[in-house]
């Protein structure tokens, strides 16, 4: 089982962002950390299985004092039981902690970082609306390594307004350089509701077109393997053996438990979101609250199912939750098909009879046929594995709207 844990606070929103993120002063956040320990520990006691990855996400997580994280972390291992080995991420934007706040993250047990870069462009930074510069970024890995972590990811992006194609792979080069063990490269999505969709939706003259992005992805791969990085998954390219492990697991349909405002869950075949209204997440799980909420939603947590919530004595759940889905076996089949691909690995044939007890070319058969004579997807009956080909990957959306 997987824990993501999401820390909903930064500086300031990036102008590109539509994730669930806001500033917040002192006061709320350690309220906000109150009622989510109170979160944890009532999972914890319901959920035996051991963690084999840690996240924690946001907003950017780095805006807290480093000694809340610790805590955070230290109340996850007395809880719940961790692998030794387990993966623990935490995602730091430069600028928001220095060297003894990483030394201490590295001393408490976080073993991986995700660095916010996006872009090696001073005035590409400050068009996302990003907070440091370059050179601070600079600074901040550079603390890194001083402080012990191994196992670092840099995110870049491509596609931004008024980005060259040699400015993109300039900026590519700048970060192999450094020698992180992961580089996630996404490109720009222009989100509803955000300053970027509202500047450029109407103005796509003023972004890369469409085939300098496609120039973009394609010497993102050739340069990244190039340099000893393979794609592993659509947007994600690692050294051997650091491939993400909490990611992946998405992608593998592992139970994944989401604590924190908004945070997504997995379990028992049930999809959940929490609640995204953060006064009410806070009063939700209040220290004044926790025991009533306790005894009102342990049936659920013991036996995830759309029955647990039809009981009226678990009326609190529509409080806690903003979504509830209890997959049926054709929406999990198609989820198998529609994440499983994002690996360049492919999915499992022998993996889904086993899980779903019937073949896919049964189950899929006019899709498998009709994608393969598109050449958008390769059978090997050998490895007995289906993956996306580089056609495929390319169109990879349409492909998994097939599943759908």
């Amino acid at each position: 089982m997987e824990l993501y844990v999401h820390i909903p606070f930064c500086i300031k929103k990036c102008n590109y962002c539509d994730f669930l993120s806001m500033p917040a002063d002192d006061t709320v956040k350690k309220q906000y950390l109150q009622a989510l320990k109170n979160e944890i520990v009532f999972y914890a006691e319901s959920l035996p299985e051991k963690l084999e990855t840690i996240y924690f996400g946001g907003g950017t997580p780095s805006v807290l004092m480093a000694e809340q994280l610790t805590e955070l972390l230290d109340l996850i291992r007395s809880k719940f039981d961790v692998c030794p080995n387990a993966e623990i991420t935490i995602e730091i934007n430069p600028a928001t902690i220095d060297y003894k706040g990483l030394h201490k993250l590295r001393k408490a047990g976080f073993n991986r970082l995700s660095i916010g870069l996006q872009s090696v462009q001073n005035d590409k930074l400050m068009l996302l609306g990003r907070i440091h510069t370059y050179e601070q970024f600079l600074q901040t890995y550079s603390d890194a390594r001083r402080a012990g972590f191994q196992n670092i990811n840099i995110d870049c992006m491509s596609a931004l307004p008024e980005q060259s194609l040699e400015e993109y792979i300039e900026g590519l080069h700048n970060v192999i350089k450094l020698n992180p063990e992961h580089i996630s490269s996404y490109s720009l999505i222009l989100e509803e509701n955000t300053p970027f969709y509202e500047k450029y939706a109407n103005h796509k003259e003023l972004l890369p077109d469409e085939e300098t992005d496609r120039a973009m992805y394609h010497e993102t791969k050739r340069i990244l393997q190039a340099a000893g990085y393979y794609r592993y998954e659509i947007s994600n390219y690692a050294k051997a053996g650091f491939e993400s492990k909490h990611n992946s697991g998405y992608w593998e349909r592992v139970p994944y438990l989401g604590v924190g405002l908004g945070a997504s869950s997995f379990i028992g075949g049930c999809r959940t979101k929490n609640i995204c209204d953060l006064k009410q997440y806070i009063s939700l799980w209040s220290l004044t609250k926790i025991g009533l909420h306790n005894l009102m939603i342990s049936s659920f947590v013991q036996d995830v199912s759309l029955s647990a919530i039809e009981n009226d004595s678990n009326e609190a759940l529509y409080q806690q939750y903003d979504e509830i889905e209890q997959l049926s076996k054709e929406d999990a089949m198609a989820e198998y098909f529609f994440l499983g691909l994002r690996m360049t690995r492919g999915v499992s044939i022998q993996q889904f009879e086993t899980q779903f007890g019937c073949s896919v070319f049964e189950c899929f058969s006019q899709e498998l046929q009709e994608l393969e004579k598109e050449k958008l997807i390769l059978v090997n009956r050998k490895q007995e594995r289906i993956a996306l080909t580089e056609f495929g990957m390319d169109v990879s959306n349409w492909v998994f709207e097939k599943f759908i």
